[in-house]
């Protein structure tokens, strides 16, 4: 383990586990070893969470000591503890802060309206000003607030029939107008059948989708969102994809994309892709999210989503 690039650490970390091991007195409890390791950058290019368990096997030969290591990977079971964690968090969030938010807000504008017509010009302009940082910044919590409240609170999805290509078009109306900076191009496969969804649900995917694709492209020369559509037949599946044309994802935060407050993003909550999650999953759909190489470099980020058809 310690001779594979990216696994030295983790290599160097089972010897001395066996080392302790083998130094622990005769008659001990334990004839085995077991830690959990998160290796990052290993030779997936991917962040991963690993149970190992060791144990020194009776019989050993001349040349040392025969060792048994088992490797678990517990990743995804990591993942959902976390999201579960951030729903119980997201819950406490709205019901501590958002509630004092409004009355800050209305006590500013009320001494604003008081003191306003007593100052003079330049105080006044002052107060203001003041007053509308305050009013701005509690209009952000509670935006922020109200993310974490709707990831909590997601209701079941009502499956019923949907045309998902109609879906698309009513969505993307709302986006890539003359005066967008982003090129929005959407290539939807006429062939579709209609597949089970929640319309409202898919909506809230396809906004969030569409907005971090926008964003990521932020600074690049081809400012380019696609959304696409496409009906596999052998499967029986319709699949939708939304590409941009932005710097992707690091690697090690791929396989954590879908976490609550995983963002590569400045500013923002790193929401938008848990709330994605969470629908596919009440969906029963299929989700990936990948970087697009083409010549050797990260060409744009991909997210796609299989849904099944409706009977």
């Amino acid at each position: 383990l310690s001779e594979l690039t990216g696994l030295e650490a983790f290599g160097h970390a089972v010897d001395e586990r066996f080392a302790e091991l083998a130094s622990e007195h005769v008659g001990r409890v334990h004839d085995h070893w077991q830690e959990s390791f998160e290796l990052a950058g290993s030779v997936a290019d991917e962040a991963i969470t690993v149970i190992a368990r060791g144990a020194e096997l009776p019989g050993a030969d001349l040349a040392g000591p025969s060792r048994l290591v088992v490797l678990d990977d517990i990743s995804e079971i990591v993942s959902a503890q976390r999201a579960q964690a951030w729903g119980e968090v997201a819950r406490r969030l709205a019901h501590e802060i958002k509630n004092p938010l409004t009355p800050v807000q209305l006590s500013a504008e009320r001494i604003e309206r008081r003191l306003g017509s007593k100052l003079d010009e330049a105080d006044r302009a002052l107060l203001a000003k003041g007053v509308k940082t305050i009013v701005d910044q509690v209009e952000a919590m509670k935006r922020l607030v109200n993310e974490f409240r709707d990831f909590a609170r997601l209701p079941s999805a009502q499956l019923v029939p949907v045309d998902l290509n109609e879906l698309v078009n009513e969505v993307m109306q709302m986006y890539g107008g003359e005066e967008s900076q982003v090129r929005m191009v959407a290539e939807l496969d006429d062939s579709c059948p209609r597949i089970l969804g929640d319309a409202q649900q898919l909506r809230q995917v396809l906004h969030n989708l569409l907005q971090n694709a926008q964003d990521a492209t932020e600074g690049c020369l081809q400012r380019q969102v696609t959304v696409r559509t496409q009906w596999i037949a052998a499967a029986h599946r319709v699949r939708l994809v939304v590409r941009d044309t932005g710097a992707g994802f690091p690697p090690a935060l791929l396989k954590r994309a879908f976490e609550p407050y995983v963002t590569t993003k400045a500013k923002g909550t790193g929401l938008g892709l848990a709330v994605v999650k969470k629908i596919a999953d009440e969906h029963g759909a299929r989700i990936d999210l990948s970087n697009r190489v083409a010549d050797g470099a990260i060409r744009g980020a991909q997210v796609s989503l299989s849904f099944a058809v409706a009977a």
